[in-house]
């Protein structure tokens, strides 16, 4: 399988082909599912800007028959344009590599979050919640499934708001009632049709909402053990554990969408709009969380280690 200009080509529009050259690479900032991520500026770009370059190795992804999942992020990132998912904002390759220049996000990962404060409150869990719903929704109507949300998926802008990134395990050209046959997904975050492997449908997506929830107000997924055998195990047939503590409505909605049964799942019937109306969201008001009004915890925001300028 080869990889040909068409599948990842640069989008350097009037400044023409953009190339490695053109950015100045700043310092590492992890690794994503298939690749190395780095923090870099643009050459010549005031007001300066950074971003985040996640570069794949083409022989890593051609011998991993990565080919699909490389395509299909960039091919994501590119349709996507939603304020509570990374933007994509550049694109190229070289003989060797791909290379993929997204929005920066400086307050971090949710996982890093949750490492910190080991559980958010009530209030902010409903809004990154809520966030994270309008995103779902938009890729939905998109015909997109995400299914790959948990923590380390979920990034923060400089004032803390929720936006989804890493999208090379997302399906692309799903309808509301298309069913994929594929396995993918994290050990903790599988759906029990995911590990039942009898397809999956765009409520895969609402039942990981269901599991971020619940991590962000318990402080560890549901069904948790150490064992894979024994947390599959659990994942389908275990009983979930909810802290007698937790506020009903909460309660509730982690119930519903964590429901084995998708056609049965909260969201399953009517997307995202039967999701809204849940009582935990009476609070919300959506058309202040699509204009980032909700009010979120204070991001830790990434120090910058090295000044570009330094060095010119």
């Amino acid at each position: 399988m080869t990889i040909h200009d068409a599948d990842l080509d640069a989008t350097g529009g009037k400044e023409g082909k953009l190339n490695l050259n053109s950015f100045e690479i700043i310092e590492p900032l992890g690794k994503g599912s298939f690749g190395s991520v780095f923090l870099v500026t643009k050459k010549g770009e005031q007001p300066q800007k950074y971003y985040a370059m996640k570069i794949l190795e083409k022989d890593k992804v051609l011998s991993q028959n990565l080919i699909r999942y490389a395509r299909t992020e960039r091919n994501v990132l590119s349709l996507a344009q939603h304020q509570f998912i990374v933007g994509l904002c550049f694109a190229f390759q070289s003989q060797s590599r791909l290379y993929l220049i997204m929005d920066y996000a400086p307050g971090g990962d949710m996982g890093m979050a949750l490492a910190n404060h080991r559980r958010f409150t009530v209030e902010a869990a409903r809004v990154y919640a809520a966030e994270i719903v309008l995103a779902l929704e938009y890729l939905h109507k998109q015909n997109i499934i995400f299914r790959d949300l948990k923590p380390d998926n979920v990034v923060f802008d400089e004032q803390g708001h929720a936006m989804l990134t890493d999208f090379g395990l997302s399906k692309t050209g799903v309808g509301s009632h298309d069913v994929s046959q594929s396995f993918c997904g994290s050990v903790a975050y599988l759906a029990p049709e995911m590990l039942r492997r009898t397809g999956h449908s765009r409520s895969i997506d609402w039942y990981l909402l269901g599991v971020l929830i619940y991590e962000m107000l318990v402080g560890v997924p549901p069904y948790f053990n150490t064992s894979k055998t024994k947390l599959f195990e659990n994942i389908q047939q275990g009983p979930l554990k909810i802290p007698h503590t937790m506020p009903h409505d909460a309660r509730q909605i982690i119930l519903l969408l964590l429901n084995r049964n998708p056609q049965k799942r909260l969201g399953a019937q009517n997307d995202a709009e039967e999701v809204k109306q849940h009582e935990f969201f009476a609070s919300i008001d959506w058309d202040k969380i699509l204009q980032r009004q909700g009010e979120v915890l204070p991001p830790t925001i990434r120090p910058i280690k090295y000044d570009p300028k330094s060095s010119r």
